[in-house]
């Protein structure tokens, strides 16, 4: 695929913005499983369950979870729409 100068610019700023975003929630999540001592696999499949209960730091972790799929996602399209 051929793209303008413009395009690639906007594409390599929207990847660094993905990479940042990752990193932060990667962090956090990082740090969820150190206070809980869960992986955040484990975390999911309870929380889904219902057996988590309903702190506030567990809807944090789990949105942090999806947002942090969401952007990998994003960036591993951006990745192959530059290759």
């Amino acid at each position: 695929m051929n793209f303008t100068n413009e395009v690639k610019i906007s594409l390599k700023r929207e990847y660094a913005l993905c990479a940042n975003a990752i990193g932060f929630y990667k962090k956090a999540i990082k740090e969820f499983e150190q206070k809980y001592h869960l992986t955040t696999h484990t975390f999911l499949k309870k929380f889904e369950a219902g057996q988590m209960g309903d702190d506030a730091d567990y809807f944090d972790w789990y949105s942090f979870a999806k947002l942090l799929a969401q952007w990998q996602k994003t960036q591993s399209a951006i990745r192959s729409a530059v290759r």
